[in-house]
């Protein structure tokens, strides 16, 4: 009898800590993503070229690299809940800087980095939560963890066009003002959620555990989240300006096209959910890969709306469980390990700064959005590479073995 009780116990323990990181991470969804459809607003109030908006974008990605990096090392030297506080309260001051107006190319820059900075805590710290959880229960958190985020993602820009609907001009204030007080109450839950214990290693100054950076499969993983990373900030953060610019959609429902892809991921991660334990990873990371390439191709190469749809709406929902289904392969080793889990995130997140960036550069040189979008084409293809190469390694050394 005690021990089902403290099993029982145990088990409320894993669901009240899963439930409080799935509140966390809608936030960060709904408060990181937002900034895509916000560009072109931001550009119509205080004129900017491609070349600056890519540099927001990526500057939102710097932000999310350095605070990746460093929450993989702070707890073991401020804790888990100090580091948290200390990193995620920027959302928030960014937020805050939108509302007031300011239009200062320095001031927007950092309002980007901070957002960033808290975007990249945010996800450290929820997927290291998730990762102490036991066996498959891990891999369904992966999955229901980024379904939480897609949440958010699709309902902020529903949020905007609803704002802006009631308010005119000014309704992106209204929504960045809302943003920010969301971002204040994901820092209470921070506060006051129960944390696990942090492994011995992360406690102890004299060394943290690195025995996970000599282990194969978490590099392969990684690597997949390199170029899945690549793609999606790419996506998300000019698919508003490529569908109003190019001129397939007017303006009201190019903005509506984030919220459709992210529902589109929401509901491929809730499968993912579903069938976690009745699909290989294996397999379903190739059968994302394929549909992912071949669905973005077909949105790239249409012009007329209906198929562009079918095109974003296939993409999206192969592209629900690469990030989970990748987590998971390449994290088994690094359970509750902080710097195991900032490395991988810290790793996959580096194509976030760059291909933002090279979009906004190939679409200034040439004139031409199109050009841009051809960037994230190619990283499309290489991603597919990238599964294929590391299902067949693991394959042949599973069987070698």
């Amino acid at each position: 009898m005690r021990s089902m009780r403290i099993e029982e116990t145990e088990q409320r323990r894993q669901d009240r800590l899963l439930r409080n990181v799935l509140f966390t991470f809608f936030v960060s969804g709904a408060a990181s993503q937002s900034l895509g459809s916000l560009l072109p607003l931001l550009r119509q109030a205080h004129g900017f070229s491609y070349d600056f908006q890519g540099l927001l974008l990526s500057c939102q990605s710097v932000g999310n690299l350095a605070a990746v990096l460093l929450t993989g090392f702070l707890p073991a030297y401020l804790g888990r809940r100090r580091t948290i506080l200390t990193t995620a309260v920027w959302m928030a001051v960014g937020y805050l800087i939108f509302t007031s107006g300011l239009g200062s190319p320095g001031v927007l820059l950092a309002a980007c980095l901070m957002l960033g900075v808290a975007r990249g805590s945010n996800a450290n710290f929820s997927n290291t939560m998730v990762s102490t959880l036991p066996g498959e229960k891990a891999t369904r958190g992966f999955n229901l963890l980024h379904g939480a985020f897609a949440v958010g993602a699709l309902l902020s820009p529903l949020l905007l066009v609803l704002c802006s609907a009631w308010r005119g001009e000014s309704g992106w204030r209204v929504m960045t003002g809302l943003l920010f007080l969301l971002c204040l109450c994901q820092t209470l839950v921070y506060a006051k959620m129960s944390l696990p214990e942090e492994c011995g290693g992360q406690t102890e100054k004299k060394g943290l555990d690195l025995s996970f950076l000599k282990v194969k499969r978490f590099w392969l993983g990684t690597m997949i989240l390199f170029f899945y990373m690549s793609t999606e900030y790419a996506i998300t953060g000019w698919l508003v300006t490529y569908f109003q610019d190019v001129g397939i959609l007017d303006a009201d429902h190019a903005q509506m096209m984030n919220s459709l892809l992210w529902l589109v991921i929401f509901l491929g991660r809730m499968v993912g959910a579903a069938v976690t334990g009745k699909v290989s990873r294996n397999k379903l990371l190739v059968l994302d890969g394929i549909g992912f390439f071949s669905f973005f191709l077909f949105m790239f190469f249409s012009r007329a709306p209906g198929a562009v749809i079918l095109g974003l709406t296939g993409a999206g929902l192969f592209m629900a469980t690469i990030y989970p289904t990748a987590f998971a392969f390449g994290s088994e080793y690094i359970k509750g390990n902080d710097l195991g889990n900032s490395v991988m995130i810290l790793t996959g997140s580096a194509g976030g700064i760059l291909t933002p960036s090279l979009v906004g550069f190939a679409a200034e040189r040439t004139g031409d959005i199109q050009s841009g979008m051809a960037v994230v084409a190619v990283y499309t293809g290489l991603l597919l590479a990238c599964i294929l190469f590391s299902v067949w390694s693991v394959h042949r050394e599973e069987k070698g073995s």
